[in-house]
């Protein structure tokens, strides 16, 4: 947590404001959603550094003193809100005013969820219960459509921060069971989840923690008071397995969760995008790598279609193959690669140097044309044979749209 810190805090600017690869401004939801992580790690006695909190408190303060229009950013203006409030620096006026009065402009269930709880904040319990009413009736009645969202949402995270929140609020919100039993049927319909649906799913976990003390278990034989969660590999699982025995009188929901590598190379393949990958020479001829000299040079093609055509936050990973390292960390354009003048210059929000894979996101409006290619370089250097893995690329806050190569092998042999 403490080195997490010292991370996001490296992409705040001097006006407070946070941006998601370097500092930036502008996006006042991320600038709330880092805030509030500062603010948790600060109660539970994590070191950050006073000025960057203000500053960041500050920058939320400027903010909601400009003329904000509710319907079209309503969800910035209650994480901002919330986290004021939670820092003891909210207006409780202008809290009961957005929630007694314009409640119905804040268009998604997690905003009005973080009303609901600043006023709980300021001892508003009745106020706090109306806007979590107000909430869970708007979570119920929203579909799970895969929109675009300048807040990184779904329906998912928003059922999940509703959660979250009330059941952090003291005294707990009324209808927390009834939004457990609506957050559970939620998920079983949902097979991808992004960052965000993570980690709100993770707060009201942690919010409902309390809860497990109660259950009683009997694990291979012996007794266990509260949850119960365990990792086995597959040897030890062949060796014996689990036994866990309920022996509470109230039913409880076990989860088991497999994690393993394909038994045969996966095929192309994906939902909402198609994915090519092409190596060439530095000459600009094309390559098969099936078969390469080591401290040969190539220049990897990745060339992505989307099928949709609204505004998103794409995340490209190519896995490299390990007799591959990275020659040049960096997307590379025909200003660098003479032969490949079709290539041009790709607009990118970030690329990334890793030992095993080159990572690049673009921001795309949705009026660009729908095909986009870029280029980096890699170097053959160690020989032997090796799994060749997939490139992919995704929606990072809409996962269910993703692509990837198909997967393969190849070899590098020795000068």
């Amino acid at each position: 947590i403490q080195d997490a810190i010292a991370r996001v805090l490296n992409y705040q600017s001097s006006t407070g404001s946070f941006g998601l690869w370097g500092p930036g401004s502008g996006d006042l939801w991320l600038d709330s959603y880092v805030s509030d992580f500062l603010t948790r790690a600060r109660e539970l006695g994590y070191e950050v550094p006073e000025l960057a909190m203000m500053q960041s408190l500050d920058n939320l303060q400027n903010a909601l003193t400009y003329d904000i229009d509710l319907k079209s950013q309503g969800s910035e203006v209650a994480y901002a809100l919330y986290v004021l409030a939670r820092n003891r620096r909210a207006s409780v006026s202008d809290l009961r005013y957005y929630a007694e009065n314009q409640i119905d402009n804040f268009t998604n269930t997690m905003s009005r969820a973080q009303l609901g709880a600043s006023l709980a904040l300021y001892g508003d319990q009745p106020g706090a219960e109306r806007a979590f009413g107000s909430a869970f009736a708007l979570a119920k009645a929203t579909s799970n459509a895969s929109v675009w969202r300048s807040d990184y949402g779904s329906a998912l995270r928003d059922g999940a921060a509703m959660l979250a929140l009330a059941a952090e609020t003291k005294p707990e919100i009324s209808s927390v069971k009834d939004m457990i039993a609506y957050m559970a049927a939620l998920r079983k319909n949902v097979r991808w989840t992004s960052t965000q649906d993570e980690a709100w799913m993770l707060l009201a976990a942690r919010a409902l923690a309390s809860s497990n003390e109660t259950i009683s278990l009997e694990v291979n034989g012996e007794s266990h008071a509260g949850a119960f969660a365990k990792r086995v590999d597959g040897a030890e699982l062949d060796l014996g397995p689990v036994t866990v025995v309920n022996k509470g009188s109230e039913p409880i929901e076990a989860l088991v969760t497999t994690v393993a590598s394909p038994s045969q190379p996966l095929p192309a393949g994906g939902n909402g995008f198609m994915i090519d990958r092409k190596y060439y020479s530095l000459d600009g001829s094309e390559v098969n790598v099936s078969q390469v000299r080591q401290n040969e040079r190539f220049v990897v093609v990745l060339t992505v279609s989307e099928y949709s055509n609204w505004p998103s936050r794409v995340l490209v990973t190519d896995l490299l193959p390990a007799g591959f390292e990275l020659d040049n960390p960096k997307i590379v354009g025909s200003a660098e690669l003479p032969n490949f003048s079709w290539l041009g210059q790709t607009e990118y929000a970030h690329s990334e140097y890793r030992d095993d894979r080159f990572v690049a996101a673009f921001n795309r409006s949705g009026n660009e044309n729908r095909q986009f290619s870029f280029a980096y370089v890699v170097r053959a250097v160690t020989p032997g044979v090796y799994a060749h893995p997939a490139a992919s690329v995704e929606d990072m806050y809409r996962p269910e749209f993703s692509a990837r190569t198909a997967t393969g092998r190849m070899e590098v042999s020795a000068e």
